[in-house]
């Protein structure tokens, strides 16, 4: 099923023990566009604690209690390598995650969190030990990560080939893949609110610096395109067409 990345926001984490606490950020790659990493609220619990969980260790999303099922108990996410709560992703955090949960080196070719071919699972690299050892001290070295988070992404400008279309006010993900497929873009050439929306696939480029991503239109086109007056009726298009 499709949802707003803005809803997720909302879901408490349950464990299967008890509740762990809310989803406060979410990392992704802006080259697949898929959910690497939810950031969980642990402050009451853990605090100054950061916990980041793969959507490989989710079990459900449950709309009606408006939660996600992990398959670990408390304990095991409270023995996990601890990351500051202020403190920057890095690739050495990354590695170290992997290796206490189990999960796939996403950037070698294994999978992590969003399952490319099969929902919810976790896969194993399939890479030898010696090829995961010598990637990853290529990557040590650069130290740096390609993924962005949600938050820096909502109010990124959205332009055509001639001109400025609106601003990034949601994203619509699938939660069987974990894969952003939709940006929701608020027009700004319309008194009342508006809305347009683009396929991943339809991103021509990104300027994170510039906080600008390039789309495959015009504004010239706007009126001849499909426009939304709320966000509801986005989802149900979308899902009358899928």
């Amino acid at each position: 099923m499709l949802h707003y990345t803005s809803k997720l926001m909302t879901y408490n984490i349950e464990a299967t023990d008890g509740e762990l606490g809310k989803i406060k950020e979410l990392y992704f790659d802006d080259n697949k566009w898929q959910i690497r990493y939810a950031v969980v609220d642990t402050r009451k619990w853990l605090p100054g604690r950061k916990v980041l969980l793969s959507p490989a260790s989710f079990v459900m999303v449950n709309e009606l209690s408006e939660n996600v099922e992990i398959e670990y108990d408390k304990e095991k996410v409270r023995n996990s390598p601890s990351l500051n709560e202020d403190s920057i992703l890095t690739r050495d955090a990354e590695n170290s995650l992997i290796d206490y949960y189990g999960w796939g080196r996403y950037w070698t070719g294994g999978v992590l969190g969003s399952a490319e071919n099969s929902p919810l699972a976790i896969f194993k690299d399939p890479r030898s030990a010696e090829e995961i050892e010598a990637y990853d001290k290529n990557q040590q070295q650069m130290n740096t990560l390609d993924l962005q988070n949600l938050d820096q992404t909502i109010d990124l400008k959205v332009h055509g080939s001639d001109g400025k279309i609106g601003e990034i006010v949601d994203l619509i993900y699938d939660d069987e893949y974990w894969k952003i497929q939709y940006l929701v873009v608020r027009s700004t050439h319309f008194i009342e609110p508006k809305y347009h929306v683009y396929s991943v696939e339809d991103i021509n480029s990104i300027e994170w610096l510039e906080q600008s991503i390039y789309v495959k239109d015009t504004v010239q086109a706007l009126n001849e395109n499909k426009i939304f007056d709320n966000k509801e009726e986005i989802l149900n298009t979308i899902d009358s067409h899928s």
